[in-house]
């Protein structure tokens, strides 16, 4: 019976110094859910950034767009515009 008490004692001891290492374990975890959290907060903070910076791309590529119509344009509606006044003051 004493060695049988022995043997449960010991057991006991051993299944404590497990629970002990899982705790430790756990302690050393137990930062993971803030820094989940921050990163969440981190990535919402750059979506916003990302689509304030794709809009004003946008908007570039618009007005580069617009600047690049009008320099192919204008020369050549100048030379119409010179064309049709010249030909008003000849007479043609």
């Amino acid at each position: 019976m004493e060695g049988q008490l022995r043997e449960v004692v010991h057991t006991v001891n051993n299944l404590a110094q497990k629970f002990e290492d899982v705790a430790r374990a756990v302690d050393k975890t137990s930062h993971i859910p803030a820094a989940v959290a921050e990163n969440r907060a981190a990535t919402v903070a750059l979506e916003v950034r990302v689509t304030a910076l794709e809009a004003s791309e946008n908007q570039r590529k618009g007005a580069v767009k617009l600047t690049e119509w009008a320099i192919r344009v204008v020369p050549f509606a100048a030379l119409g515009a010179g064309f049709a006044a010249v030909a008003k003051v000849v007479g043609l």
